[in-house]
């Protein structure tokens, strides 16, 4: 008998995402992008969903296209006279439409000017492309004209002082001069990036340039810098990997996995044996180098692994806390752990751990004693201690292995507490289906993670993604730990559905 079924598909709902534009005006402005949506000069009949004031800009020049399949926004110069610029490369005709699609990711920089950027047109338009930042972001200029110099940092001294934890006290320093102005790096332990590239030291700034600190955003003028106010940004990880392969490229462990995910959201990884689960994680960490892309708020892992790598880490089975120890002393000992010394000063930590305190609302509980906790509370602090650095993206390989049932449940509910700080948790288990909120009776999880391992070709594939209720559903099953025996092959048990659940996910939306 046939399990063959069509799928039938609904589009999903545009997910929006911020560009901040800058025209003739010289003030940025936001608008929020919600699907497809057209861009070109404004003028009296205008039909254009986004519209700037510049003559250089033409009166259809560009598309923004969001493809719902893999919630990615790409951009279409359509043959427009003056052209676009991407991160610096002009877009090239592709055909009677205009451009190649090209793909944004957070902070990308898409600009209309002269052939030579360095000597940029009075009319001359910005649009930054942004996931992180609000649609009611706010906005400071620092007037610069007449200035030697320009501090920026977290320390209260500088000319910009940054609300941002990860920027350092003393961070960058830009240096007017005869010939010309310099950005320079103050051994910043986070560094600097100027329109996406990133600054070894020293680099030349150019009028419209947009530097990147942490996560703060600094568009450079003339007389004037623009910044915004970014205090702790959630995160963006966008995963696009070609393949993974062993052996000198002679073995391919998993090959075509594509997705996005936002802040806030708890994943459960699952997969059978030689799935690839175990090198899926380790190419998100960045241990086991992929061809591909791993993408965190714009930025690729694999190209800034060092000062990365603070932002992607593996969370451990339990933190164990000293029952006769305080509230307090435990997370400064984490602190002098996680903020180095040579950036953090006492103060710096101790505001750290207030605003997290604060944050979870245990500031109450600060100086009682571990022992005297009940066991929510001890979670909180759990939470907590994970809080205390720069960590956006938490992958933990089995948490739960070993465990009995309630502590399982105990250590899935930190995790999910930790999501939702706007953080994002992965997570391996084989008793997913423990995971359950005591509540409501849901899944913890908000979104499944299926590899599955093809018998075409020997490696792992992505066989589903997205929310548990639809992974029940794709899988024909009533429980997430029965997709394991969908597509495990059958000398494990299982039903050797690897291929068709593959298919059926990938074919999705074409017929």
């Amino acid at each position: 008998m046939s399990i063959e079924k069509t799928v039938y598909y609904t589009p999903a709902e545009a997910k929006s995402a911020t560009l901040v534009v800058i025209d003739k005006t010289k003030m940025p402005k936001q608008i929020e992008l919600r699907g497809d949506m057209t861009f070109g000069r404004e003028y009296p009949q205008s039909t254009s969903d986004i519209r700037v004031n510049s003559s250089i800009v033409g009166r259809n020049h560009g598309e923004f296209v969001y493809d719902d399949s893999s919630d990615t926004y790409y951009y279409i110069d359509k043959n427009s006279l003056n052209g676009t610029f991407i991160n610096g490369n002009k877009l090239a005709p592709y055909n009677q439409r205009g451009s190649k699609a090209v793909e944004l990711f957070d902070g990308d920089i898409i600009r209309v000017d002269r052939s030579n950027l360095y000597d940029p047109h009075p009319e001359s338009v910005i649009i930054m492309f942004n996931r992180s930042l609000s649609p009611d972001e706010k906005w400071e200029l620092a007037n610069t004209k007449g200035k030697s110099e320009i501090t920026i940092g977290r320390g209260e001294s500088n000319c910009i002082r940054l609300d941002d934890i990860m920027a350092s006290r003393e961070h960058a320093v830009i240096e007017y001069g005869e010939r010309g102005t310099v950005i320079f790096d103050r051994k910043s332990q986070n560094g600097i990036y100027v329109n996406g590239r990133k600054v070894n030291d020293s680099m030349p700034l150019f009028c419209n340039d947009v530097i990147r600190i942490a996560n703060t955003f600094l568009i450079f003028t003339d007389n004037a810098i623009f910044y915004n106010h970014a205090g702790e940004k959630a995160g963006l990880l966008s995963v696009k990997i070609e393949k993974k392969a062993v052996n000198h490229g002679k073995k391919i462990l998993i090959k075509d996995i594509n997705f996005q995910v936002d802040s806030g959201e708890f994943i459960l990884i699952l997969g059978g044996s030689g799935a690839g689960k175990t090198t899926l994680v380790n190419a998100i960490l960045g241990d086991g180098k992929a061809d591909g892309k791993i993408m965190l708020d714009g930025l690729n892992l694999y190209e800034n692994f060092n000062t990365m790598k603070s932002q992607i880490g593996i969370v451990p089975q339990f933190i164990n806390l000293r029952l006769n120890d305080k509230v307090n002393s435990t997370l400064m000992d984490i602190a002098d752990i996680k903020l180095d010394k040579k950036y953090y000063s006492k103060q710096d930590k101790c505001k750290r751990i207030d605003d997290i305190m604060n944050r979870l609302g245990i500031k109450n509980l600060e100086n009682h004693l571990i022992s005297q906790l009940s066991g929510g509370q001890k979670k909180k602090v759990s939470v907590a201690a994970q809080l205390i650095g720069f960590q956006k993206v938490f992958i933990c390989d089995e948490p739960d292995s070993g465990l009995d049932a309630a502590s399982r449940m105990q250590q899935m509910e930190i995790l999910k507490e930790i999501s939702l700080s706007e953080k994002i948790v992965m997570v391996i288990s084989h008793e997913p289906d423990d995971a359950i909120d005591r509540n409501t009776g849901d899944y913890l999880f908000t979104k499944v993670l299926v590899l599955a391992k093809s018998s075409k070709d020997n490696c792992g594939h992505l066989a589903f993604f997205g929310s548990p209720q639809d992974a029940l559903k794709h899988f024909e099953v009533n429980k997430l730990q029965n997709i394991m025996v969908k597509i495990n092959p059958d000398y494990e048990g299982g039903q050797g559905l690897a291929d068709y659940y593959i298919d059926r996910f990938n074919s999705k939306g074409r017929g």
